[in-house]
Order: structure tokens, then sequence, then C-alpha cells
């Protein structure tokens, strides 16, 4: 018995060392044939094909046998390779088929190197090539993300990022697509998942590099198609801190001119995610998506493009309002209701110089408000619009977070709302509410009315 063993032991030996010798022996072997093609100016495709091809199959024949060592020589002969042109047009195919391979082993530290062959892969790579790069890279992020391998998203987000920093990515739409689809992915995922780190560093970063970059290509359309998607996902979970990270680097784009082009594209997608927030009463983004698109607007000093967001937001509006009535409805409300009482405010301070744009703003936010307020009176079977119109001062006032110390402009905005109803009324006293809160005193002077007509 004891012979037995020890014989046993000694051949356990002698081909643990075997197998160390020939992969070590194959690891020379190939290094010797890089290093040989790689001082020769002209290179064979076909032996280049069959280097690579016996590279693979000893890092394949590596992972299996969960031999590390050898797999990290073999990666780095690819690496090296890679970074001098040696390499087949679906060289990204087979690194991420390997990478999975990998993670399904659970061998997230196998991954991480083979995503360092990735770097010099993408700066070689043809430009009809990338598209194919970023979605395998998409690919190994969304298994890493189910995996919560957190540190390898990290290194494919680097990767994707590797992409738009080629030389030939601001000329080239194909490859800054290519990077967006992948963002567009790997955003909706971190979000499901919640990884507010991740979602911030993607944000903030892609903002930074649009504003860094001058691009003489076109992918306003891809953008908001991305950030439409990301938004959709944070509509859905109702975070505050996520919509306000969205919501700088949507301002970064616009301040750039990035998204100039389809900005009403963005009103409407984005109008549309107001529309299904406003459905559920406890979520608070309806209001925020309406205010930021006023906002948006504003900036852009085109009275079209204003009246247009105006009223994509009384559309929504008018939906929050058929589901849980005027009051229930106020917060979605609220922000159209603010910005015309500061452009009623501007308007009073500066008499002297008359902004006919702004006064013009003014007039549309006082139609759309008063189309939703009459659709409000006709929820009510008993109710008037004069009486919404005080239904809506008194919520504004019993809700002290956002009245603050804006009280008189807020009634005086609300006298603004009923005198306009008033206009059309022949008896002005029978149509007036009873409600003397809102009608004593009018704010208005006569100078005033007459400058509003009303």
């Amino acid at each position: 018995m004891f012979w037995g063993a020890s014989i046993c032991s000694v051949l356990v030996i002698i081909l643990i060392s075997y197998y160390y010798r020939k992969y070590n022996w194959k690891i020379k072997v190939l290094t010797f044939r890089l290093n040989k093609m790689i001082r020769n100016s002209q290179r064979d495709k076909k032996v280049a094909q069959r280097l690579l091809k016996d590279i693979y199959a000893l890092l394949n024949k590596s992972i299996a046998n969960n031999d590390v060592v050898t797999a990290y020589q073999a990666i780095d002969l690819l690496k090296l390779a890679f970074g001098y042109g040696i390499l087949r047009q679906d060289e990204s195919v087979r690194l991420m088929a390997i990478s999975v391979a990998a993670l399904n082993e659970k061998n997230p530290d196998m991954v991480s190197f083979i995503l360092d062959a990735f770097r010099p892969l993408i700066r070689q790579l043809s430009p009809e090539c990338i598209p194919s790069a970023a979605e395998q890279l998409t690919l190994i992020g969304v298994i890493a993300l189910k995996q919560r391998q957190n540190f390898l998203v990290a290194k494919v987000t680097e990767c994707i990022f590797l992409i738009m920093d080629r030389t030939d990515a601001t000329e080239d739409k194909r490859i800054i697509t290519a990077a967006i689809k992948a963002f567009k992915v790997m955003g909706v995922l971190g979000l499901r998942r919640r990884d507010i780190a991740l979602f911030r560093e993607m944000s903030v970063r892609l903002s930074g590099w649009f504003t860094m970059n001058r691009l003489t290509v076109d992918v306003a359309e891809e953008l908001v198609g991305m950030l439409t998607a990301w938004l959709h996902r944070i509509v859905g979970i109702n975070n505050m801190l996520l919509f306000e990270m969205i919501e700088e680097c949507v301002n970064i784009l616009v301040t750039s001119k990035v998204l100039e082009s389809k900005l009403e594209l963005l009103y409407e997608e984005w109008g549309n995610l107001a529309a299904s927030a406003c459905l559920n009463p406890n979520n608070l983004l309806a209001g925020k998506i309406l205010s930021f698109l006023f906002a948006l607007a504003a900036l852009e000093q085109d009275h079209r493009k204003w009246a247009k967001v105006i009223t994509i937001g009384g559309r929504v509006i008018k939906l929050a309002v058929s589901r849980h009535g005027i009051v229930g409805a106020f917060m979605v409300f609220h922000p159209m209701l603010e910005v015309g009482r500061n452009l009623l405010w501007s308007e009073l301070r500066f008499v002297q110089c008359i902004d006919e744009y702004k006064e013009n703003m003014l007039f549309s936010v006082v139609r759309e408000s008063l189309i939703i307020i009459s659709f409000a009176a006709k929820q009510d079977l008993v109710g008037s619009s004069g009486q919404t119109i005080v239904d809506v001062f008194k919520c504004w006032g019993e809700h002290p977070d956002i009245a603050g110390n804006h009280k008189k402009s807020i009634k005086k905005y609300c006298q603004l709302l009923l005198l306009f109803w008033l206009k059309d009324k022949r008896q002005v006293k029978k149509n007036l509410p009873h409600n003397n809160d809102l009608t004593e005193p009018i704010l208005f002077t006569d100078s005033e009315r007459e400058r509003f007509r009303i």
C-alpha cells in the first residue's frame, strides 16, 4: 500500500510538471512567432490568422483547466498583437465569447484582464467594426450588471468611453451612435438596479464629453432616445435624486447646442413620460418634468416652441385633472401656474420697457390655464370656471412650501386668470365667485388693467 501510494504521488507530480512545461513551452513558441511577425514589415494575413487562432486555443484551454498564469500570458500576447495592428475584423466577438465564458464560470478577475485587451483593439479597429465592438462590450456589461460585478461594469463603461475618444469619432456618426446605444442599455439596466454611482458617472462624463468635443455630425435624435429611455426608468422608480442628475445632464447638452436640432422631439417624448407619471398620485416627477420643459423652452426665445411646450403641458395637466380632480392634480398644474406668476411679476416690475415676447409668453400660459380650468369645471357638474380659479387659489395658499413669500403675486395672478375669464361674460357680477378672499381687493391698477386689456 505504501509503495503504491508513493508511485501515484510521483506520477501526479510528473504529470503536473509535464503540463506546466507543455503550456510554458507553447507560450514561448507563440511569443517567438508574434515577435517575428511584429518585426516583419510585410505581414501575411493567413499567418496572422493562424497565430491568433493558436493564442485563442491556448487561452480557452487555460481557462478550462483553471491555469491562471498561462491564461494571463496568452491575454498579454493578444494585447501585444492588437497593439501592433495584428487582428481580425471580428476580434471583438471572440473576446466577448471568452469573457462570457469566464463570467459563467464565476471568474471575474479573468474577465477584468480580458477587458484590458479591448483597449488596444478599439484603437486599431476600422470604423465599420466599432458598432460590433460596442455591442460586445454592452453584452459583457449586461451580464456583469446582473451578477452585480460593479468593478467589471466600470471597466466596460471605460472601454465605451474609449470608443468615443478615438480621433475619428467626432467625424463619424457610426462611432458616436454605437457608444450612445451602449450607454442607453447600460444606463437603463443600472437604473433598474438603482445603481446611482454608475448612472452619475455615465451622465456626468457623457455630458462633459459633448461639451469638450465639437461634433461635425448630428446625433441629437440618438441622444434624445437615450435620455428618454433613462427618464422612463427614473419615472418608474420615482427617484428625485436620479431626476436631478438627468436634468443636469440635459441642461449641459442643451447649453452646448448638441440637442438643438431635436429639442421639439425631447419636449414631445418627455411630455409623454410626464403624462405617464401623473397617473400615479404619489409620483411627483410629472410636475418636475413639466417645470424643466418650461425652463428649457424659455431659454429658446422661440414663441412657436414655447406655445408647443405649453400645449404639451396642458395635455398632461388635463389628464391629471381627469384622474384626480383639480385639487388632486394641483402639483402637476403648479409649474404652469408658477411660470405665469413669474411672467406677470416680471412684466409689472418693468413698466417702462414692454417686452412683447414675454407678454406673448404670458398670454399663452393664461390661455392654456383657462382651458385647463374650464375642463376641470366641466368635471364638476355644479361648478364654474370662476369657482375653480378660487379653488386653485386656495390650494396654492395651502402649500406654504411652494407659496413662500409670494402670496401677493399669487393672488394677483389668480385675479388675472379670473379677469381674463370674465372678459367674455356679459353679467360680470353674476359670474363672480362668492368667495371674497380672491376678489377683494382687486390688486390691479387701472393702468395695469388697460395694459393687459382686462
